[in-house]
């Protein structure tokens, strides 16, 4: 397949005019995942141990029984009451042991998580806050922990959710590394095949590079374009109707 140069420039035109903030404002403002975070961590009034399950949760959202927003809507309002630091590893087992979204290969999944059972242990608060700062030092120990590529989905999955989640903890916005790969999950995929036959995760850190967008922040930009449109395209009219018609666009080049 011949590089369709339209859709290219098309598309870069647009997340260059869009940019991180408006990334922000999807994430913060229309993406579900976040709500539910926010809800979480107003419930569980432990910030250590917040981030602690939703690094977790995200290393198992995959191969799920229901959508990804089901999935973490249950997950946020599972009774995590009175868990301390100690417990983290053993009651999240018990709650995904028991969950009604992520039935599939529970066993495989659960061995993933005892794995990180010391690593985890030893990472306080203010160790967190220097994670915030340094992501790629995150990712690096998980992937150390997991015996893993740096790249794979879950992990650079399990970052993101992690840069929500401290964005909500310290109170401040800190942009998501370039050298942190797109998610390349099936919709992904179909997406570049349209596009280019280049390497996915190459394809897509060229276009952050090219653009100033990093990869996570357009995979946020491009998870309204490529998912449910009914449900997301009024909550984008309410970021205005500049974002909203931009965002229609990048669908329209899914079409």
């Amino acid at each position: 397949m011949k590089e369709d140069d339209y859709s290219i420039n098309t598309l870069k035109e647009i997340l260059r005019s869009l940019g991180i903030e408006s990334a922000r404002l999807i994430e913060e403002r229309i993406d579900l995942q976040y709500t539910y975070l926010k809800n979480l961590q107003r419930k569980l009034e432990n910030n250590e141990v917040f981030l602690k399950l939703i690094i977790l949760n995200a290393l198992v959202s995959y191969q799920l029984s229901t959508t990804g927003e089901n999935w973490w809507r249950e997950f946020s309002e599972y009774n995590w009451n009175d868990i301390s630091e100690g417990e983290v590893i053993e009651e999240y087992v018990t709650f995904l042991s028991n969950s009604r979204g992520n039935k599939r290969l529970l066993n495989g999944k659960i061995k993933r998580i005892y794995k990180l059972k010391y690593y985890l242990k030893n990472i306080s608060l203010r160790k967190f806050k220097y994670y915030y700062n340094n992501m790629n030092a995150l990712r690096a120990g998980i992937v150390k922990e997991l015996n893993t590529k740096r790249y794979s989905k879950t992990v650079v999955f399990a970052i993101k959710i992690f840069g929500y989640g401290s964005r909500i903890v310290f109170n401040e916005f800190i942009p998501y590394p370039y050298n942190i790969e797109i998610p390349k999950d099936s919709r992904i995929e179909k997406y570049t095949k349209k596009l280019t036959n280049k390497n996915v995760l190459k394809f897509w850190n060229e276009i952050s590079i090219e653009t100033g967008v990093p990869p996570l922040h357009i995979d946020s930009i491009l998870w309204p374009a490529l998912g449910n449109w009914e449900r997301v395209k009024n909550p984008l009219k309410s970021l205005g109707n500049d974002i909203y018609q931009k965002i229609h666009r990048l669908m329209e080049l899914n079409n």
